[in-house]
């Protein structure tokens, strides 16, 4: 029987055991177990009567380390899947390419990879700084059609650190710490394996590997691929997240609205829940929505009892002012922010009703 001590002493440290009355609200609650898995996944096996499929597997395919075997199979990878989740449980699913060996195991408890400059998004790191448990698969499509799966704790680390980390590193991680431009990774991500286990063979295809040309940390863009997937002409409205960002916008306009004395008044005796309404569908439009339209009618209509009372270009100043601020603190692009405050500026006008 394979030892899984390690990997279950932490879930003893960190999970109090369970009370009765605590697992009848909670099916899922356990004992401290030495089998590992999850509580859900347990649950699931008995629910669906594969417990002793399942026992065998962790008994005969199931490490806490990697086997020599395993370890030797890294060595000969180009490619793997990391999966990562941030404090909230949100998730991401990200590919690193290397050449061969570019993951390294420096023990069988321990491996670590490199992170070259990307587009700057780092949501994998990210993640990493707010949850470290993270999900590794290598795929072997070329040769053995074999999988092999690495769970466990990582870290980011600075590459002028990557010294001080106590392990005794390969001698290509220091020749690659030391190389010029792109080349030199900015970051290492090292990982304290806990669980290591296949993944088996008879979905995988086998693939034929193709000469191509890979220009490694390039910033051409035919070479990334460019707007593969058109997104750049979709639309404001659809690429922040449609209504749900829009509302989003409106609530931090508004805050700024009613915190200002200069035009704060205009709204004391409106319905603000469904002048909320109305501003989110008008920044729908604004943002490129064509579900939403207002005709200049419209804008002189719906304005018309505002500039009875006052309304002027002050007024819309202020109110474009505090539009400006809002999509700045959400970071909306600034070439985003002068093509919106433009049509908002073509609508002057009309909202004020000449």
């Amino acid at each position: 029987m394979i030892s899984f001590f390690k990997k279950n002493k932490k879930k003893t440290d960190t999970h109090h055991k369970a009370s009765e009355t605590e697992t009848s609200r909670n099916p899922l609650k356990s004992t401290v177990t030495l089998v590992p898995g999850s509580k859900g996944e347990h649950a699931l096996q008995e629910k669906y009567g594969t417990r002793q499929r399942a026992l065998k597997f962790y008994d005969k395919q199931m490490l806490n380390h990697l086997s020599p075997i395993m370890t030797e199979f890294i060595t000969k990878q180009e490619v793997m899947f990391v999966a990562t989740a941030d404090g909230h449980g949100e998730c991401d699913c990200s590919a690193r390419f290397g050449k061969p060996g570019f993951v390294r195991v420096i023990n069988q408890q321990s491996l670590i990879y490199p992170e070259y400059r990307g587009n700057g998004v780092l949501a994998s790191q990210g993640n990493i700084l707010e949850n470290p448990h993270v999900g590794i698969i290598f795929v072997d499509f070329f040769e053995t059609t074999v999988g092999l799966h690495v769970n466990g704790a990582a870290r980011v680390i600075e590459s002028d650190h990557l010294l001080e980390t106590g392990h005794d590193l390969p001698e290509d991680i220091i020749s690659e710490m030391q190389a010029g431009g792109t080349k030199r990774p900015e970051r290492w991500i090292m990982i304290e394996v806990e669980e290591a286990y296949i993944h088996c063979s008879k979905h995988i295809p086998l693939l034929k590997k193709q000469d191509k040309r890979i220009d490694w940390g390039t910033d051409n863009v035919a070479a990334k691929g460019g707007d593969f997937f058109q997104l750049e002409e979709l639309s404001l409205y659809d690429r922040i997240g449609g209504k749900p960002a829009v509302k989003k916008a409106v609530d931090v306009l508004y805050r700024k609205i009613i915190a200002d004395p200069e035009i704060s008044h205009f709204f004391e005796n409106v319905d603000i829940t469904s002048q909320i309404e109305r501003q989110t569908a008008f920044l729908s439009m604004i943002f490129g929505n064509k579900d939403y339209q207002y005709s200049p009618f419209d804008l002189r209509e719906s304005h018309k009892h505002l500039v009875e009372i006052g309304l002027n270009d002050t007024h819309f100043d202020r109110l474009v002012g505090h539009l400006n601020a809002s999509l700045n603190e959400l970071e909306v692009p600034n070439h985003e922010i002068e093509s919106i405050l433009e049509m908002v500026e073509s609508m002057r006008g009309d909202v004020l009703g000449r």
